[in-house]
């Protein structure tokens, strides 16, 4: 699957893994590499929007390349994927589609190919974003007010995702409210329902506290 360079094409998309993974199918459809692919929260409202294509997520082409990942290489590659995604690594989105090309190519032996600098450079990233979810974990400071437990931290890297099982398995907590400062996601758990939330696509003010988010997201309205 030989791909052509295009600089031409810029991309947008939603800020999330089915997102990203949904502009990759695209790139791959037309046989061309993309030049840019940045979250919309970047360039939203800004004049250099009107130069990326926007990209609607498709739940179903970001789940079937996934899973070809997992098919054609590795289910470990396909792991590196998700993982890789939630790091803060600079122009993390060509890389990773950089690395999913090469998964799609070469196969299996990707997964330990050291030697590859895109390779590498993943695998460090994902030892980085478990070495900091691990140590923030027993740090976590949750207070509670009307039975809801709640927090901020502001890690580095994306950790909520990795951080929600520990965290949901902890008997003592129940109704829990835990934000991100830093990429403006809200963990939260209520009676059965939980889920990860990114403030920015909620339209209400910024969040800084753990007071905040009780009083602007975990409250109903009036």
């Amino acid at each position: 699957m030989a791909l052509e360079l295009a600089l031409e094409d810029d991309y947008i998309y939603d800020g999330t893994l089915e997102g990203f993974l949904t502009v990759a199918v695209r790139c791959f459809r037309k046989h061309k590499m993309p030049h840019s692919i940045v979250p919309d929260y970047m360039v939203m409202g800004r004049a250099e929007e009107n130069f990326y294509t926007n990209v609607l997520t498709s739940v179903k082409d970001s789940g079937h390349l996934l899973d070809l990942i997992g098919n054609i290489a590795t289910p470990e590659v396909q792991q590196n994927v998700t993982d890789y995604f939630l790091t803060c690594s600079r122009n993390k989105e060509l890389i990773l589609f950089t690395y999913i090309y090469k998964a799609l190519t070469v196969g299996a032996p990707i997964a330990e190919d050291y030697s590859d600098k895109t390779v590498l450079k993943i695998r460090r990233a994902v030892e980085d974003l478990y070495r900091e979810a691990q140590s923030l974990l027993p740090a976590i400071d949750f207070y509670t007010r009307d039975n809801v437990s709640t927090a901020v931290i502001d890690p580095h890297n994306c950790v909520l995702p990795i951080l929600k099982g520990p965290i949901f398995r902890r008997e003592y907590l129940e109704d829990i409210a835990l934000y991100d400062k830093r990429h403006f996601l809200l963990l939260r758990r209520s009676g059965e329902v939980s889920e990860i939330v990114d403030v920015r696509k909620m339209l209400i003010p910024e969040i800084r506290n753990a007071e905040d988010v009780y009083t602007r997201i975990w409250l109903p309205a009036s």
